[in-house]
């Protein structure tokens, strides 16, 4: 996966919490937006260093998102992340929402995005669920990273890391604004 690949979905997750909810939209926009601004500077900066040498092209394999089976295993994880999301704010409170966030965010993005985007207003107040929504991609990101510096080596997980970290303060950086706005 390249790491401009890896951009669109700060502003995807922006876009489906903004259809659920739009009230989202004002918190959300600024730590999406600070994480997929770095992360494209990141990109370029990358990409101006590839100029320099030559690099093998990798086979892009192409699977079917709308399978069955996919769809299944989506609509399982939603209603789990739901239910746990909905139980960590009632019984845990805010940190429990925002644990929920980094751990739901460690296989999906979407599935803690749609979640949050119902139960804020209602369940937990929209600054906790833009947070939260935040959180589970910024641990997806962490994530992702991991597994590239598994599967690419030392060097290449280096290069991932740093840019990931941009990502990750470009956010921290937007989060921080949304707050004090």
């Amino acid at each position: 996966m390249r790491l401009v690949e890896l951009l669109w979905f700060f502003p995807l997750a922006l876009a489906i919490a903004g259809v659920v909810n739009p009230a989202l939209l004002r918190l959300l926009a600024w730590p999406m937006a600070g994480a997929a601004l770095a992360g494209l500077c990141a990109s370029l900066v990358l990409w101006l260093r590839s100029r320099h040498g030559a690099h093998e092209e990798a086979a892009v394999i192409f699977t079917n998102p709308f399978e069955l089976g996919r769809a299944l295993q989506f609509a399982l994880l939603f209603a789990v992340v739901l239910l746990g999301s909905k139980g960590a704010a009632l019984y845990l409170g805010t940190a429990g929402s925002y644990a929920a966030g980094v751990l739901a965010g460690t296989t999906d993005v979407d599935a803690i995005t749609l979640s949050m985007a119902r139960l804020a207003g209602a369940e937990v107040t929209p600054q906790v669920a833009a947070t939260t929504i935040f959180l589970g991609a910024a641990s997806n990101t962490v994530v992702k990273g991991a597994m590239a510096a598994l599967l690419g080596g030392a060097a290449f997980g280096r290069t991932v890391a740093l840019a990931f970290g941009a990502m990750a303060a470009g956010g921290l950086l937007g989060l921080a604004l949304s707050w004090l706005g």
